[in-house]
């Protein structure tokens, strides 16, 4: 991703919602979670593609769609997990306080089909299976790394976990769920990991940064209410507090 002003932008669609949370798959979907806690899905022109409407667990508080085959909604006032399958269907549910983590913890698809969970409580970043089988975990943060992370979203991509925390950096493990060491990257709320490059959202800057070259790349966003932004493949997705834009990236 190339440094670009918000006028070399073409706007493929704008969709009118109330939404308050965004992700984006590798095949370029976009989820996003409405005010009345409906996940809508849409394709990269725009169109809708997938429903799911549930109010069992309350609301949703994260959505992890690195697996467009399997969606993954964490509910914290439950301590729920619900796993959707590539419909939007409901294939399981897991409970972590089966675990005995009750406070508000931090989730993300593994790429062998386990799941990260990050406890807060704990400090610790555990790796669990479907049938909340523990394969894997860090040592206590507040020892090894000598702080704990604050999570703001977490992710898995090339054999790595990443940590967001907007005031302590980005935490980075390995397959293992080892600690490796913190990046000097702030105010990401929400991360996608694109080969080498880091891409996060920082007030209506999109940035890349290359942990290869260590540089960093900007992209400036239209001006508004941005509550998220992601970009898939040459498809820029931007949630304002009113609407869903897509824009084609040049």
């Amino acid at each position: 991703m190339s440094a670009h002003a918000a006028d070399s932008l073409q706007l493929i669609k704008s969709i009118p919602m109330q939404a308050r949370m965004m992700t984006v798959d590798e095949l370029g979907n976009v989820y996003v979670v409405r005010q009345d806690n409906a996940l809508l899905r849409y394709n990269p022109q725009g169109d809708s593609s997938g429903y799911y409407g549930s109010i069992q667990n309350g609301q949703i508080g994260q959505v992890d769609a690195t697996n467009p085959l399997r969606i993954v909604l964490y509910y914290p006032a439950y301590q729920h997990i619900v796993l959707l399958d590539k419909m939007l269907s409901p294939k399981n549910e897991l409970d972590l306080k089966k675990l005995h983590i009750y406070s508000t913890a931090y989730v993300a698809s593994a790429a062998d089909g386990d799941l990260w969970v990050y406890d807060g409580f704990n400090a610790r970043l555990i790796k669990v299976s479907e049938q909340l089988d523990i394969s894997a975990q860090s040592n206590d943060l507040r020892q090894q790394a000598e702080r704990a992370p604050q999570p703001s979203f977490i992710v898995e991509r090339n054999r790595k976990v990443y940590i967001c925390d907007t005031a302590q950096g980005i935490f980075t493990f390995d397959q293992y769920g080892s600690y490796i060491n913190t990046l000097s990257i702030y105010g990401a709320r929400y991360l996608q990991v694109i080969g080498s490059q880091l891409v996060y959202r920082n007030g209506d800057t999109l940035h890349s940064f290359d942990m290869k070259t260590v540089r960093d790349k900007a992209l400036a966003l239209p001006g508004g209410n941005i509550i998220n932004a992601a970009i898939s493949r040459d498809v820029l997705y931007v949630l304002y507090g009113d609407r869903l834009v897509l824009f084609r990236v040049g």
